[in-house]
């Protein structure tokens, strides 16, 4: 595997021209990294992470997720996440990539396993995983077609179905089939996740989030817990604030007018929120965060 995945550095060493580079395959992105000062507050739709060169820590609502060349990470909902990228020590950049998840395609390849059990028990949005060689060798023969360009259309959606077909037997499996069946506990609480996603701004009932999940309140609260690790309005919050925090560093609005715009009606607790979940006041943090680039 060492061989294999020097080959996939080397690749993205000569691809990826920014530190993250969306590739002319679909889903595909790469990132070339220095180490992280700074956690990142970032939303991850579902994908897979592989780590190439280096390692990342994972923050979701308290726990922990670690990744290494040893270990894949997937996310099957729209999570609020914190990450930190590190450096390998005889490397100054953190390698990785990550692959956009194909709802229809594993949908159609559980057909044809009929092994694969739906456990009915909501897991967790974010999983980490012991990486394989053969999952390994089929994402390093994905890469290798950023150098033939010509073989693209022909060939990646084949590596692609491979790919999927090897997580779908990782570890993870169960995570995924859960993803891929509609009607999973898993899939009604990404519906209620879309929703909140898209309309955080709004004030929303439980009652009317449980309805869109066709579930009774009591067991929307459960599984979307299970599923997120956060509450409802735990998961809106984080949405508001990552919002407010790139406001801040993009547009410079003051942080009452952005505070506002995100669905705060009270100021005191819009700064509250926002220093619990970044460590300091807006006006301390955004400043932190443009001295440390």
């Amino acid at each position: 595997m060492h061989e294999i995945i020097n080959r996939m550095c080397d690749v993205v060493d000569r691809h990826a021209t920014e530190p993250r580079f969306a590739t002319p395959i679909s889903g595909l992105r790469l990132f070339r990294m220095p180490t992280s000062v700074e956690s990142m507050h970032l939303f991850y739709n579902p994908r897979v992470c592989i780590i190439l060169r280096g390692s990342k820590k994972v923050d979701l609502a308290g726990a922990h997720f670690d990744a290494d060349p040893a270990t894949f990470l997937i996310v099957t909902v729209d999570l609020p996440v914190s990450s930190r990228v590190f450096a390998a020590p005889d490397d100054p950049f953190h390698i990785a990539l990550t692959l956009d998840l194909d709802r229809g395609l594993l949908a159609e390849l559980l057909q044809r396993q009929p092994s694969q059990t739906i456990s009915s028990t909501s897991l967790a949005g974010l999983s980490a995983a012991p990486m394989t060689g053969e999952l390994l060798g089929a994402f390093a023969r994905l890469l290798d077609l950023l150098d033939h360009p010509e073989d693209l259309d022909v060939l990646s959606p084949l590596l692609l179905r491979e790919i999927h077909h090897r997580m779908l037997r990782s570890a993870s499996g169960a995570l995924l089939a859960q993803f891929a069946v509609s009607g999973s506990h898993l899939w009604q609480i990404a519906k209620a996740t879309s929703w909140i996603r898209a309309n955080f701004r709004e004030a929303v009932s439980i009652e009317t989030l449980a309805e869109l999940a066709g579930m009774s309140v009591t067991s929307f609260h459960r599984h979307f817990k299970a599923v997120t690790m956060m509450t409802p309005i735990e998961y809106r919050t984080q949405l508001r604030l990552q919002e407010a925090r790139r406001m801040l560093l993009s547009e410079k609005p003051t942080a009452a007018v952005a505070g506002l715009a995100v669905g705060y009606d009270s100021q005191s607790q819009f700064s509250r929120d926002y220093k619990r979940a970044f460590g300091a006041p807006p006006a301390t943090d955004v400043a932190r965060l443009k001295n440390a680039g």
